[in-house]
C-alpha cells in the first residue's frame, strides 16, 4: 500500500517553567505575565511560540548561523514596513521558521510555509499567579531619593509545548515559483546542510541548550520532564496524550496507552518514541513505545527524513 503525505515528525514535551519569562503588558507598576483562561476559569500561564522561535533562533546565532537582520520596505502600509529578508539560502531562521516579504501596496506578500511551528508551551493545570515585590533604588543617592517600588508576576507550572515538523527544511522549490524569488534562489541546499540545520535544531530543542525570555534579571532553561516523538506521514493526533498527573508527580500511563493502540499506531504506520529526562517512567507499566536518548531521538529523526 501506497503511503502518502508528507514526511513528518511531531514532538510533545511536558517541561516545568518558573518565574516571568514572558513578560506580557505593564498595569501601573505591575509587570504581568502573559496567561490565558479556560471555560472552566482556570488560570493558565503560557510562553508564546513567538518567545519560543526567539530563544531558539538565539541559540543558533551562538552556533555561528546568519540570522535575519530585517529590512525596511518603504513601499509597504505601516504595520508591515519591517520585512523578512526572504532569503531562506543564506539565513537559518528563514528557512525554519519560514518569512513573508511584503511587496508593497495591494501586492501579494511572498512568504515561505514554515517548515518547523509549535504551539505555546502552556499549563496543563489551574495555576497561581503571585506578585513578587521588588524596588529600584538609584544608584548615586541623592538627598531625599526614595527606591522606586514595583510588583512582577510570576508562576511556577508544567506545560506542554507542541512542535511539527516538515521534511523541506533546505528545500525552496515551492519559493522559487514565487513572484519577486531572488534569481539566484536556489531549489535546494546541499544534503549536508540540510542534515545540519535539522541536527542544530533538534539539539537546541530537545537538550533543551536556549535560554526563555525575560522582562525581570532571572535565567530560565525549561526543565524538561519527558518527551514524545512520532515519525509518520503526515500529521497524527498524538499532542492529547501526553499529559502529567501533579499529585502522583508521574506521566499518565493510559493516556500512553490509547495512543499505542491507535490503529495507525499499531499498523506501524508511525513510529513512536519517548525521551524520559527525569526517569519517571521507570518501573511503570509503559506501552510499547520505545524509551530512547536524545542523541537516539535525532539519528532517527535524520535517518527518517533523508532515506529514500
Amino acid at each position: 500500500m501506497e503511503v502518502k503525505g508528507r514526511k513528518a515528525v511531531q514532538i510533545s514535551i511536558l517541561a516545568r517553567v518558573y518565574g516571568n519569562v514572558n513578560a506580557d503588558e505593564v498595569i501601573g507598576t505591575r509587570i504581568t505575565l502573559k496567561k490565558m483562561y479556560s471555560t472552566a476559569g482556570e488560570v493558565l500561564p503560557f510562553v508564546s511560540s513567538r518567545a519560543l522561535k526567539y530563544s531558539i533562533r538565539q541559540a543558533l546565532k551562538e552556533r555561528g548561523y546568519d540570522i535575519d537582520p530585517f529590512v525596511e520596505n518603504p513601499d509597504a502600509v505601516e504595520a508591515l514596513r519591517l520585512s523578512d529578508t526572504g532569503r531562506p539560502d543564506k539565513f537559518v531562521d528563514n528557512d525554519l521558521f519560514g518569512y513573508m516579504v511584503t511587496r508593497g501596496r495591494r501586492e501579494q506578500a511572498r512568504r515561505r510555509q514554515a517548515p518547523i511551528s509549535f504551539s505555546y508551551l502552556r499549563a496543563l493545570r489551574d495555576t497561581s499567579v503571585v506578585a513578587e515585590f521588588a524596588a529600584r533604588f538609584p544608584r548615586q543617592t541623592a538627598t531625599g531619593s526614595n527606591p522606586v517600588p514595583f510588583e512582577v508576576e510570576v508562576a511556577d507550572f508544567i506545560g506542554r509545548l507542541n512542535c511539527l515538523i516538515y521534511d523541506y527544511i533546505g528545500d525552496f522549490t515551492e519559493d522559487k515559483k514565487q513572484a519577486g524569488a531572488p534569481s539566484d534562489l536556489p531549489a535546494q541546499l546541499p544534503i549536508e546542510e540540510r542534515k545540519k540545520r535539522l541536527k542544530d535544531f533538534l539539539e537546541i530543542l530537545l537538550t533543551p541548550s536556549y535560554i526563555l525570555p525575560r522582562r525581570t534579571n532571572s535565567l530560565n532553561v525549561p526543565e524538561y520532564y519527558v518527551a514524545l516523538i512520532s515519525l509518520s506521514h503526515g500529521a497524527m493526533p498524538i499532542y492529547q496524550y501526553l499529559d502529567y498527573k501533579l499529585q502522583e508527580e508521574t506521566i499518565d500511563i493510559e493516556k500512553l496507552n490509547m495512543l499505542a493502540n491507535l490503529d495507525a499506531i499499531k499498523n506501524k504506520k508511525a513510529n513512536i518514541y519517548l525521551i524520559d529526562y527525569k526517569g519517571i517512567a521507570k518501573g511503570l507499566q509503559l506501552a510499547p513505545i520505545p524509551i530512547i536518548t536524545v542523541q537516539e531521538a535525532i539519528q532517527n529523526i535524520l535517518a527518517f527524513f533523508f532515506s529514500v
